[in-house]
């Protein structure tokens, strides 16, 4: 290849680099080097532009070459890599290996370009298909040359979220580690956090072959995730999991989305985050702040000693010793507005990958919820905007239950956070063509981390093979489309997965199983649904099965609603709900309702602790409104029992109202509390129970007296 005029090909770089994250101010780079993320054993994406980049020297020529070639590439790594050489093992073993037929073969490319004034070069080679033959990348400047080996092209995927995605634990573990023996799965993780945008990840990184001892320590659910694809798709899967436990939802967003949120609360916290990093920026007030650390630290030393000195005295155990902690470094937090999009995604922003895997919300349950509605939306339009790629596949692992199962719905209506957190995804991702909710509830126990991830990866891999792998398999439950109101009654109705509604359209007359949601235990109550009326009051609902103008439906009903006028499915942490469409995929949570959710905010002291006094009151008021319809609706239900134990007997029915009737006098009479306020206050309504005792007496007589 002929090279082009300097001026021209630094010109080209620079407009191949508009989307590359700012410089930080240093020495430019003096030779070679490639981004951490490209390294040995990694997955390229496949069918889409394959982009390599990195640094040199500025100006100078860089000539890189994508091959599969072992000629070119097993000499290249000969001489140019100090991997360190091991002596074949003499112990038995078996390894997976895979036998391709009719493989594509990569033809050798060479691209030549010129790092550009601030040292950066970008080539783009063209798309390739997915293969496991080895594939070499061989990058040359000046006297430096680097060789990446063992390479694979096919699907790549980056996790991102927090502790549900990052943790390696699971169930089976134990059993399906020592089975996990995919070589073409690789697998790389970190994770980060910066107040600005960087160039590269900071750390060492690695891809790993997964084997039975490197996925001891992948993550659980991308692991899952990615054997599920590799199975079914036959071909190299890679995973980038960036997730870190306890992170919201603002941390994964670019902090320009951020910035155009019109909304108070987080214009709050990120001025207030600015003003902290700023304070660490700025050499005199961070030299301020070391030395009011060490004074408080030398003051908490002194005042250690003079407490074991008086506990020595008094012939006691010396007192634990607790110094102040060192003031974190807000600039590279836990997890800041973009702090972790700054550090983990920014630097991979040229590589092509397929699609993203979300599996946060967890943390915004704990009175961070408010915020969600606004920075949530924004998750999945930053990936979209870093990657430069409008259609990015986003799926969204919803949470799991967690708390206490099957609360009153008058209690789990005002702040169960897990509820809201849920509505929120499933109400964005509704209106997203490339993204999906994917509903893991029952997958849920006691503890915020279930071990229970097969499921949630296997929910979360049919996604991806149905909408974004174009597969003929269901992956979805029903979906609540609309509701119509008929007197006492509400009707749902649902869509239905394309695959069944295919399979069963020659059907005219469809039963119920074929086109709408089913109990998971077969021919069981189902369960989960709530109804209110105009007063906005929730009441536990029973839902069945009927036809409404010939198509079905489920009717929710409640004897204490007469006039319903909202429903909805599995609101709480942990919902009891139990609705699964086919191959018993869950039914995703919903409301049909657009009621304001009460604010859980805590980015301030006095908002937070407004936010719970509010939050407190509404649930001691839903307490007491619990109580009130359990009594109501044990009033209804106790004569329907009466009438069905004791049908077509007098006598017995008879009997038993009135030792209802005798049950309450009872109770008027033995509560201290009642009882003495109504001698003292009421003396002649005290009478008159003591008169209506003696006719529920002479009612019982009466009553026994009547024939069998």
């Amino acid at each position: 290849m002929t090279l082009l005029p300097k001026f021209i090909l630094m010109t080209f770089v620079l407009g191949l680099s508009i989307m590359a994250a700012p410089t930080f101010a240093g020495d430019l780079p003096d030779s070679l080097r490639l981004p951490k993320i490209l390294n040995d054993n990694m997955v390229l994406q496949q069918d889409k532009p394959i982009h390599i980049w990195g640094w040199a020297k500025p100006g100078s020529p860089v000539k890189v070459t994508l091959t599969q070639d072992s000629k070119i590439g097993g000499p290249a790594v000969e001489k140019h890599t100090t991997a360190l050489k091991r002596k074949p093992s003499t112990e038995y073993s078996v390894t997976v290996k895979y036998v391709e037929k009719n493989a594509p073969k990569l033809a050798t490319q060479t691209l030549t370009t010129y790092a550009n004034p601030a040292g950066r070069f970008h080539v783009k080679f063209k798309p390739a298909k997915a293969s496991f033959r080895p594939t070499w990348l061989i990058a040359k400047s000046e006297d430096k040359t680097i060789v990446l080996q063992n390479i694979l092209i096919g699907e790549v995927w980056v996790t991102a979220g927090q502790s549900n995605m990052g943790w390696s634990n699971f169930n089976r573990k134990d059993r399906e580690a020592p089975s996990a023996d995919f070589p073409g799965i690789r697998y790389i993780a970190w994770h980060d956090s910066s107040y600005k945008p960087l160039d590269d990840i900071r750390r060492n990184v690695s891809w790993q072959p997964c084997t039975p001892v490197n996925a001891q320590r992948f993550s659980a659910v991308p692991y899952l995730y990615a054997m599920y694809l590799h199975r079914y798709l036959k071909t190299p899967v890679g995973i980038i999991n960036v997730a870190r436990g306890g992170t919201l939802g603002q941390t994964w967003c670019l902090r320009s989305e951020l910035d155009n949120i019109d909304n108070p609360i987080i214009q709050t916290v990120l001025k207030e985050y600015d003003a902290q990093t700023a304070a660490w920026d700025d050499p005199q007030t961070l030299a301020k702040i070391k030395a009011d650390y060490r004074a408080t630290l030398e003051k908490a030393k002194a005042e250690y000693e003079k407490r074991v000195a008086q506990a020595k005295a008094d012939g006691q155990k010396p007192p634990r010793r607790r110094l102040p902690k060192p003031p974190a470094d807000p600039r590279s937090g836990w997890s800041p507005p973009a702090g972790l999009f700054n550090a983990t995604i920014i630097p991979i922003r040229d590589l092509a990958i397929r699609g993203v895997l979300y599996y946060q919300g967890e943390n915004n349950n704990f009175m961070k919820w408010t915020r969600y509605e606004y920075t949530f939306p924004k998750v999945p339009v930053s990936f979209r905007k870093a990657f430069n790629d409008p259609k990015l596949p986003f799926g969204c692992i919803s949470q799991p239950g967690w708390g206490t199962f099957d609360l009153d719905p008058e209690i789990a209506t005002v702040a169960e956070g897990y509820a809201i957190i849920r509505d929120i995804q499933r109400r964005v991702l509704d209106k997203d063509p490339h993204g999906h909710h994917i509903a893991t509830y029952p997958t849920g126990n006691s503890y915020i981390h279930p071990g229970e991830k097969l499921p949630v990866a296997e929910y979360a891999s049919l996604w991806a093979l149905a909408k974004v792998y174009k597969k003929p398999v269901v992956h979805t439950g029903n979906k609540y489309t609309h509701h119509q109101v008929v007197k006492n009654k509400i009707h749902l109705f649902f869509d239905i997965d394309p695959i069944v509604r295919d399979r069963w359209k020659h059907i005219k007359n469809h039963a119920s199983w074929q086109v709408v949601p089913q109990a998971r235990e077969g021919r069981a109550a189902l369960k989960g649904f709530i109804i209110a009326g105009k007063d906005r009051r929730w009441y536990p609902a029973t839902a069945k099965h009927e036809r409404l103008d010939g198509k079905w439906t489920i009717a929710v009903t409640s004897d204490l609603v007469p006039n319903p006028v909202a429903v909805r499915y599995g609101w709480a942490n942990w919902p009891n709900g139990n609705l699964v469409g086919r191959n018993r995929l869950p039914i995703p949570t919903f409301r049909t309702d657009s009621w304001p959710i009460p604010h859980g905010v805590s980015y301030s002291k006095e908002a937070s602790s407004q936010s719970k006094t509010v939050i407190s009151e509404l649930q001691a008021k839903a307490k007491r409104q619990a109580l009130d319809r359990k009594i109501k609706q044990a009033q209804l239900d106790i004569p329907k029992l009466e009438s069905e134990l004791h049908k077509g007997k007098l006598k017995a029915q008879l009997q038993s109202k009135i030792a209802r009737l005798q049950a309450i006098i009872t109770e008027l009479q033995t509560d201290q509390w009642l009882s003495g306020n109504l001698r003292r206050s009421h003396p002649k309504l005290n009478e008159q129970i003591a008169a209506l005792q003696k006719t529920i007496e002479a009612l019982q007589a009466a009553a026994d007296g009547i024939p069998d």
